[in-house]
């Protein structure tokens, strides 16, 4: 009878917070993530009857999971359904001070909402609580819309130096909180319309300056999640920049026109270089906007739009062609900003960056 020797012994699994060190260093998980998981085990290891220390670890329940999560979703838009039609019939009657309080109160409810979310429902907890929390901050924008149209008396543009920046500010809490693409996007709306409205402050009657403040809001945006300040970084920076590619459209000149075209091939060399076929879908978006303009505005006849377009789509293609080609290589990322070749793509000494 053949005898077991050490090489046919089950290598021992590393231990858990080993496991979660490398997992963050990964970028599988945040750091939060990693120590609730981390507390989660402790709590279980000493419970009564809890499992012995090395067994297997139970997953959350996917089916409850998604049950809940589908209830929340249902009850919220049955909620909102009912109060769109209490407020067409008594909104108008209703006095500033009373409609304030109702708006807060609503903000309030879906901010606690959210952190009620319990944890152990895993991903649908946090998909949950990311649409109660941008709900939260809509409902804090349009108490700022009544607060400076009805208190403060501001109907132009200059109400949305108020709306936005107070709008802004508790996203930014939220986001804060739970970085997830959902509270980014609900933050990076109020940073917009505060560009409008500091745009319309500094220019006037002159239309080029709100689309040339969001171009640079925008810009700054995308360069900030490109650093890693701004997560999640995969959905940061093609963000930031096809706002900013729509912002240089609505700059009524060739100044406008180059700015949109030359964020747009920015996004595409961006992509190629993170090997990112979801980056390259973004800029595809801002290439086909931005060139048609370009051509119409710089290159007049039927011919010459349509020669521009028909290069412009072959050379898309070719990049889409060759993300493909390369993402499932050695050197791919499975997401951008992931590491790659064993420096994350990036140079020498330069700390890879953690979504």
């Amino acid at each position: 009878m053949r005898t077991r020797t050490e090489h046919d012994r089950p290598t021992p699994a590393p231990p858990l917070p080993d496991l979660l060190a490398e997992w963050v260093t990964a970028g599988l998980i945040s750091p939060d993530q990693a120590r609730a998981v981390g507390e989660h085990e402790a709590r279980r290891a000493t419970a009564p009857g809890g499992p012995a220390p090395g067994g297997p670890v139970p997953g959350p329940p996917a089916e409850g999971s998604l049950v809940v999560e589908a209830l929340g979703y249902l009850g919220g838009i049955i909620m909102l359904v009912g109060a769109l039609l209490l407020g067409s019939l008594f909104w108008a009657d209703l006095p500033t001070g009373v409609r304030l309080l109702l708006i807060a109160l609503a903000a309030c409810a879906l901010v606690a909402a959210g952190v009620a979310v319990p944890e152990r429902l895993g991903d649908a907890a946090a998909r949950l609580r990311s649409v109660l929390w941008a709900l939260a901050v809509a409902a804090t924008g349009a108490f700022m819309v009544v607060f400076t149209s009805d208190v403060l008396d501001r109907q132009d543009e200059s109400s949305l130096l108020v709306v936005g920046p107070c709008t802004a500010a508790v996203a930014a809490v939220l986001w804060w909180r739970r970085p997830t693409w959902l509270q980014q996007l609900a933050l990076l709306v109020p940073v917009v319309l505060t560009a409008i409205g500091v745009g319309f402050q500094i220019g006037g009657t002159d239309s080029s300056w709100p689309g040339g403040m969001v171009w640079i809001a925008a810009t700054v945006w995308a360069a900030a999640a490109w650093a890693g300040w701004l997560r999640p970084r995969v959905t940061g920076v093609p963000l930031g920049g096809l706002v900013a590619t729509f912002g240089g459209l609505s700059i009524d000149n060739d100044l406008g026109i180059a700015l949109a075209l030359g964020t747009a091939v920015a996004l595409v060399v961006l992509a190629l270089y993170e090997r990112s076929l979801p980056w390259l879908g973004v800029a595809a978006v801002a290439v086909l906007q931005s060139t048609p303009r370009a051509a119409v505005a710089w290159f007049p006849g039927r011919l010459s739009a349509a020669l521009t377009l028909i290069v412009t789509g072959g050379l898309l293609v070719a990049a889409a062609v060759w993300v493909a080609r390369h993402q499932g290589g050695p050197t791919a990322l499975s997401e951008p900003g992931r590491p790659r070749n064993g420096t994350g793509g990036r140079p020498e000494g330069r700390p890879p960056v953690r979504d």
